[in-house]
């Protein structure tokens, strides 16, 4: 029977506990090219939050505890197994050495040395010797972000040994081999750019020998430091290589080069404003897959996702010189990643959506129209969520305007099956703003049980990208070069604003908290504090958020280092000025919003000291009632342990209904 009680005084069914077993987390998908054999990744957080392999389809383990996949090279990892000819290769995160295993009978064989300053992955078999793989390896020897070096090497499987095999840029990403191992390529880039702001690809011919591998004739095949982004380099044939590149008109688009012509050319008719990759925050996240060509012949097709208003499409790309684009309608995810070819016409994918479950899906494409479809292998749930559907809120993309410039947010509003609205006349819903991390990444629009938490108790939700954000161009990225700390903050408070007032009138404006983790943990701090409007906010949440910018450029990772020369328009040696006006805990004396802090222990890119800083700085200012502070010890940059997820749901939940309600 339908209901009337105040927003944020709804009971909903969604707890803490089902928010941990209603969603499987799938960190990586591979696929074995000699079999087609799928593999994945998934976290399992009630198991000492081990990161396990899977053969997907047969739905069995295939490394046994306390084997944990994962990498922490360049921090956020990624690529972290692979599998050639029937043997998996893994880095285990306890000990960070590789290890291969056959079978799920056997034990894991370490096949690097016993080395924990070694760091390894994105890994790629050499087709013809199968016993030398090609991996990055972070060296932290010497282990300050200034001194670890990252090359590309060579492990020799028989021998148990590492052999270098690039050196000389800053960091390394994505080896491939060309089909008959004659050739390399890869992704390099130097300080202070990011990725997604300058970088290289470069190929190389490959010489085998004895024991390791020799790269000669180094050739530069597109990219540039400072201006032009590079990225997910794939052998389609011996002497063509696919990546994508924003160098056109800001976008990241595919192009290809031949190796026969030693030229680069874009891959489709004409650029396209859309985004085919996102930002390569975790590597080999790749946003296409090679396709066979189904009329049996030799030519080659690429399926790409692309980025169009917050959300994924998908394309077939003919890598002939037709250059032939076509888009498949009516796709029903909003969000893929880890695309992999799984032969013939087949890809296999991670994928979100809006009103349901993801889960691992295999995308079969039928004839010359390549019509799809769509296979789970896996879902996202690991338990039913019937009776939760209804409870669903679906995201509500909307574009706001502040003269002509774009700001594209995505709204959720109370939904409950049992409630029909508010007991009190008149009132608007009080609303949770959530700002991503990165800075340089987006908030897709994708099913959230914790986002519905709220939602289905009677808040609004609200999902903001602000200037900076990813999937938009580079131009809107750059609206945040020399301006972080200022154009966030104003597009964070901007949109509850502009969403509170006439003609839409959705929330309550004068009751908004702020909430974010990492960088989105910084906006918040910086939206309390050194915002023209601190107090607008009445309650905020800062998880594992930056505080003190000149501590987090002097301390942070090697991968994000030089990140805010941008950001900030210098080093803190260069415009101390800068980072003393925008570093919130400077400023912590004004902060009177009620503020909520969590942190891991063991966070090695925003340090534990960022938040206790700010914490105590609020305390010796007479504070103490409107601060709260909680350290996860075991927990890293995110949470990934079943008790600390529920924990923090139930001390951010508490924290609201005690300070914004």
């Amino acid at each position: 029977m339908s209901q009337k009680a105040p927003y944020g005084k709804w009971e909903s069914s969604i707890t803490p506990e089902s928010i941990v077993q209603s969603s499987i987390s799938f960190s990586d998908i591979f696929v074995d090219p000699t079999n087609n054999k799928v593999y994945h990744i998934e976290g399992r957080p009630d198991d000492n939050a081990r990161s396990v392999i899977v053969d997907t389809i047969a739905g069995q383990d295939v490394i046994p505890s306390p084997y944990s996949a994962r990498t922490s090279v360049q921090e956020y990892g990624g690529a972290a197994a692979i599998a050639y000819n029937g043997t998996v290769y893994f880095s285990n995160i306890a000990d960070n050495r590789v290890y291969s295993i056959k079978t799920t009978t056997q034990t894991p064989e370490p096949i690097t040395p016993d080395r924990k300053e070694y760091r390894y992955a994105n890994f790629a078999v050499h087709p013809v010797r199968h016993d030398l793989l090609v991996s990055i390896l972070e060296d932290h020897t010497v282990d300050t972000p200034q001194t670890v070096v990252t090359t590309l090497t060579v492990i020799n499987t028989t021998r148990k040994a590492v052999f270098p095999l690039v050196v000389g840029a800053d960091f390394y990403a994505a080896p491939v081999f060309n089909p008959s191992g004659t050739k390399i390529a890869w992704q390099e880039w130097y300080h202070p750019d990011m990725p997604w702001e300058g970088s290289l690809i470069k190929i190389a011919d490959v010489l085998v020998q004895e024991d390791t591998i020799v790269v000669l004739n180094t050739t530069r095949v597109a990219g540039e430091q400072l201006t032009k982004s590079v990225n997910y380099p794939l052998w389609a044939s011996d002497a063509t290589l696919v990546f994508t590149s924003d160098e056109l008109n800001g976008f990241q688009n595919p192009f290809t080069y031949s190796t026969s012509t030693g030229s680069a050319q874009l891959a489709i008719p004409g650029s396209i404003q859309e985004d085919f990759g996102a930002p390569a925050w975790n590597l080999g996240d790749y946003p296409y897959a090679l396709l066979d060509d189904p009329r049996g012949g030799n030519g080659k097709y690429a399926a790409f996702v692309a980025f169009r208003d917050g959300r994924n499409i998908l394309y077939i790309i003919s890598l002939s010189d037709e250059k032939r684009i076509v888009e498949i309608r009516d796709f029903p995810f909003s969000l893929v990643n880890r695309v992999n070819q799984r032969g013939g016409t087949s890809i296999v994918f991670n994928a979100r959506k809006s009103d349901a479950p993801g889960g691992i899906f295999l995308c079969t494409f039928a004839g010359t129209s390549f019509a799809p479809s769509y296979q789970v292998l896996k879902s996202s749930a690991p338990q039913s969520v019937s009776g939760n559907e209804a409870y669903i809120s679906p995201p509500q993309p909307i574009t706001l305007y502040r003269g002509e410039k774009p700001l594209y947010v995505v709204y959720y509003a109370p939904k409950n099956p049992n409630y029909s609205g508010s007991s009190i006349t008149g009132e608007k819903p009080p609303c949770i703003v959530h700002v991503h991390g990165g800075p340089t990444g987006i908030e897709a629009q994708v099913l959230s049980w914790e986002k519905l938490y709220y939602t289905s108790r009677g808040y609004a939700w609200l999902d903001v990208n602000y200037g900076g954000s990813s999937g938009y161009g580079r131009e809107y990225i750059s609206r945040l070069a020399e301006n972080w700390g200022i154009v966030d903050v104003q597009d964070v408070q901007d949109a509850p604003k502009l969403l509170a007032a006439a003609p839409r009138s959705l929330i309550d404006g004068s009751r908004v908290a702020v909430r974010g983790g990492s960088a989105g943990g910084f906006t918040t701090l910086a939206s309390i504090s050194i915002a023209p409007e601190p107090g607008f906010f009445k309650a905020a949440t800062s998880s594992f958020g930056i505080s003190d910018l000149v501590s987090l450029a002097k301390f942070t990772h090697k991968f994000e280092l030089r990140y805010m020369d941008k950001l900030l328009g210098g080093t803190p040696t260069e415009v101390p000025e800068v980072y003393a006006a925008r570093s919130p805990v400077n400023h912590a004396d004004k902060i009177m919003t009620p503020l909520l802090v969590l942190q891991g222990a063991k966070d090695k890119v925003v340090l534990p000291e960022q938040a206790e800083k700010i914490v105590n700085t609020i305390i010796e200012h007479g504070g103490a009632n409107r601060v709260q502070y909680r350290l996860f010890e075991g927990e890293g940059h995110g949470w990934r342990l079943a008790e600390t997820i529920k924990e923090a749901v139930r001390l951010e939940h508490d924290w609201y209904d005690k300070k914004l309600l």
